[in-house]
């Protein structure tokens, strides 16, 4: 697990991967689910932001 870590990490360097890792944020965990938010498209979401979590969770790790 540790190689993917780090394949993730060498991925998302420099202001490129920093720019790409901001957008995934942006548009997923920085947005906030209102409440007439339909029950699908708040599952969709919040699949979405485990997703995007967990690439930065990889990308944090492979930097240690």
């Amino acid at each position: 697990m540790e190689e993917v870590a780090k394949c993730f990490a060498r991925c998302f360097r420099g202001a490129d991967g920093e720019r790409a890792l901001a957008h995934l944020k942006a548009q997923t965990l920085d947005l906030a689910a209102g409440p007439d938010m339909p029950d699908s498209r708040l599952r969709h979401l919040e699949g979405q932001r485990f997703l995007v979590r967990s690439i930065i969770n990889l990308v944090e790790r492979g930097r240690q």
